[in-house]
C-alpha cells in the first residue's frame, strides 16, 4: 500500500514537472518579428509596448505607448484640479482640513454604496415576505 502511494505521487510530481516546463517554454517562444514602422526593417518584437526598433531605435507600437503616455498625464493633471489636492501654497490649516477630508469623502462614497445595497436588500426582503 506505501508503495503505491509513492509511485502515485512520483507520477503526479512527474506530471507537474511536465506541465511547468511547458509553461516555461510557452513564456519563452512569445518572441515574435515585426516590422518597423519607421525603417521598415524586420525586426525583434517581445508584445511590450515599449519595445524598440533594434536599428532606428524608434517605438514599434507608437500609439499604444502614446496612449498610455496621455492616460498616465490625464491623471495626473485630474489629480492635481482636485479639490482636495494639496499644494504648496496652501496654508497649514488648509492642508490639515484637506488631510481629514480625503478619508472621510472615502467612508462617505463607501457609506452610501452601503445604505444603497442595504435599503434595496431590504426592499427586496419586503417584496418576497409580502408575496
Amino acid at each position: 500500500m506505501a508503495h503505491a502511494r509513492m509511485v502515485f505521487l512520483l507520477f503526479l510530481i512527474s506530471i507537474l514537472l511536465q506541465n511547468r516546463y511547458n509553461l516555461t517554454q510557452q513564456k519563452l517562444s512569445i518572441k515574435q518579428e515585426i516590422k518597423c514602422p519607421h525603417c521598415h526593417e524586420w525586426t525583434l518584437w517581445l508584445g511590450r509596448m515599449d519595445d524598440r526598433c533594434l536599428y532606428c531605435n524608434g517605438f514599434l507600437q507608437v500609439e499604444d505607448f502614446t496612449k498610455s503616455v496621455e492616460t498616465k498625464i490625464k491623471k495626473e493633471v485630474q489629480k492635481e484640479e482636485d479639490f482636495l489636492f494639496i499644494r504648496e501654497n496652501d496654508s497649514p490649516f488648509v492642508v490639515k482640513l484637506k488631510t481629514f477630508l480625503l478619508p472621510a469623502r472615502q467612508f462617505f462614497y463607501y457609506f452610501q454604496i452601503g445604505f444603497v445595497v442595504f435599503i434595496s436588500t431590504l426592499l427586496w426582503l419586503i417584496g418576497m415576505l409580502s408575496a
